[in-house]
């Protein structure tokens, strides 16, 4: 079957009084609002950089978790005697016998462990540091 043509038809509209009265919008109320105080809304850039700051917080606090739980900041308990080399100072022995450490920390421990003043070291002496290479 073809669909026939369309017709457009006209309903009379009955009289006024027989027209039911419209029914009167229904207007929620507008929330109460909490301690009296409303937030303006923020721009989009700064959520954007509130939210990179939170990530990189949350990043670094990892890092530094995941480093500690590693031992990578321990200074290593063994130890070995080593010679100091020709232009080292006391943080280029300390970054030689314990790699995976903290320079700082290891050369603090050298400075311990040698009973040395200051970072000063000459070529050839003998210092007792911490061993931090690998074992075979």
């Amino acid at each position: 079957m073809r669909p026939g043509p369309r017709v457009l038809r006209r309903f009379e509209v009955p009289d006024e009084a027989d027209r039911r009265p419209p029914a009167p919008a229904v207007r929620e109320a507008p929330p109460a609002p909490t301690a009296g105080v409303t937030r303006p809304p923020r721009h989009p850039a700064l959520q954007f950089a509130a939210y990179a700051v939170a990530a990189a917080v949350v990043a670094a606090a990892l890092s530094v978790f995941h480093l500690y739980a590693t031992g990578a900041t321990s200074v290593p308990e063994r130890t070995a005697v080593v010679h100091v080399q020709v232009g080292e100072s006391l943080l280029d022995v300390a970054e030689r016998s314990a790699p995976d450490s903290d320079p700082e920390a290891v050369a603090d421990r050298i400075r311990e462990l040698n009973a040395l003043p200051d970072a000063e070291v000459k070529p050839g002496q003998a210092l007792l540091v911490p061993d931090g290479a690998a074992t075979p």
